[in-house]
């Protein structure tokens, strides 16, 4: 796991600090496998292939555990699924940049997408961003992995859920989620938690399809304005507003 990462994750259940450890059995086989460790309850997050396995224990529940052996299932089809009903619309490029034209991503920014899936929107980006993916299923973190290594992406990659973000707070100049708002088990939870992470000032984009409804009214009125555009050859809904300074 990158360390550079470790300074801004933090437990999805306690919100404290993550220390980056040997698992005492992987030490004495020698393979030294890490673990994070809540340094206030001790319960430990183990690290698979890079990416840090933060769920939180009962978060995962109802229709979460049905979208997650969904996704886990065709991860390793999404991308080439996508690309064909891309060109069935007038073309998967076009719409990806369209729906992420409002971000505003600067040098060096960190920027976080939940449930960033494949990453099939992280090309279409600004390359001198540092960026952040969480989603609840490994294997499509896994194919997001293989999408940073071909474009050359700075990010890292994190197993964790929407409705508890194992991150700290303040800490993205940009969050934004595209094609899986409907699918949260607690929506207001979610966006509350886009914000808390986000830093003061920063934009927040939430895109899904309208037949979901456009959740307006979730949104805290401690952001600024929400604006809405709609894609109507794709029925989706685009929002954006910001975390107020």
């Amino acid at each position: 796991m990158e360390k550079d990462i470790l300074s801004i994750l933090c437990s999805p259940e306690t919100g404290e600090e993550l220390q980056l450890v040997l698992d005492e059995v992987s030490r004495g086989r020698g393979r030294g496998r890490e673990v994070l460790v809540d340094s206030g309850t001790g319960r430990t997050f183990p690290v698979q292939k890079g990416i840090p396995l933060l769920l939180k224990g009962d978060e995962i529940n109802g229709d979460g555990k049905k979208t997650r052996a969904f996704y886990n299932l065709i991860a390793p089809f999404y991308n080439i699924l996508h690309e064909i009903q891309g060109s069935q619309r007038g073309g998967e490029k076009k719409l990806r940049e369209r729906i992420l034209s409002p971000l505003e991503i600067g040098e060096g920014d960190k920027v976080l997408e939940v449930s960033v899936g494949t990453g099939s929107n992280l090309p279409y980006l600004p390359r001198n961003a540092d960026y952040y993916g969480v989603d609840i299923s490994f294997p499509m973190l896994r194919q997001c992995a293989r999408v940073l290594k071909k474009y050359g992406i700075s990010g890292d990659l994190v197993l964790g859920a929407a409705e508890y973000l194992p991150f700290k707070d303040n800490v993205f100049n940009c969050v934004f989620n595209v094609g899986g708002f409907r699918l949260f088990n607690d929506k207001p939870r979610a966006i509350r938690e886009m914000i808390r992470v986000a830093k003061p000032g920063a934009k927040i984009l939430i895109a899904d399809q309208k037949k979901s409804g456009i959740p307006l009214d979730l949104v805290p009125r401690e952001t600024s304005p929400v604006n809405v555009t709609e894609i109507d050859e794709w029925e989706l809904y685009c929002m954006v507003f910001r975390k107020k300074c």
